[in-house]
């Protein structure tokens, strides 16, 4: 019986320590963060840290059509400057080589956040900061991809999302919220694609994608001011 009792703790300390230690202690650490506020002198700027949620209504669409499957929204600590800081296309700096290293992701950054989507894999781009690299396309350019990812780029392995898109009669000139297609991928003739209201959302949330604010204390004025 004393061998059983030993077994059963056992047991119970080696599944519950980690449960309390990786859910219940971080859980309650994030509740009690609050937003941290830049000083002028210190930071070189004004305001809060961080300074706004997020787009809601377009992340309950993001959520429900499993975009976290393929996509992550957390960019991990590097190491030596080879890993995901330095990547190209990943903060507001869009250039080949960053003149600064991306922060790595903090709790506050998913402060206002009812869940935090980090991803469960990587097989796409991380989105983290999604709303940089799109900012230099249109929204009809971004629906397309979303309608049907290799009529863009036709390595691509993304599902296409065509339930978010109405497929309907051209009418006088036709919608100007239509799709350009390719050939290949375009409805038969007389019809047009067009974004539903949740194809909209989703975009929405996409082009809101910037969680690289400073953090007060540990940045210098100088990047600071550009942001």
């Amino acid at each position: 019986m004393t061998s059983l009792r030993k077994f059963v703790i056992g047991i119970g300390i080696s599944f519950g320590l980690p449960w309390l230690l990786l859910i219940v202690v971080p859980a309650i650490s994030a509740q009690k963060l609050t937003t941290l506020s830049y000083d002028k002198e210190r930071d070189g700027m004004e305001g809060a840290y961080p300074g706004k949620g997020i787009y809601r209504q377009g992340q309950l669409i993001y959520a429900k059509e499993g975009c976290t499957q393929c996509h992550t929204q957390m960019i991990r600590p590097g190491f030596a400057g080879i890993l995901d800081p330095w990547k190209k296309g990943w903060g507001s700096d869009q250039a080949e080589t960053p003149a600064q290293p991306i922060r790595p992701s903090t709790q506050r950054d998913y402060m206002f956040e009812p869940y935090a989507y980090l991803g469960v894999q990587r097989n796409g781009p991380d989105l983290t900061n999604a709303g940089y690299r799109l900012a230099d396309k249109s929204r009809l350019e971004i629906h397309e991809h979303l309608y049907s990812p290799q009529a863009v780029n036709k390595w691509s392995i993304m599902p296409g999302f065509r339930h978010l898109y109405k497929v309907q009669p051209i009418q006088a000139a036709g919608s100007p919220k239509a799709l350009k297609l390719p050939a290949a991928f375009a409805p038969e003739k007389g019809y047009e694609v067009v974004p539903t209201a949740e194809a909209e959302e989703l975009v929405n949330y996409l082009l809101s994608l910037k969680k690289d604010a400073p953090i007060p204390g540990e940045v210098v004025a100088d990047t600071a001011a550009k942001k």
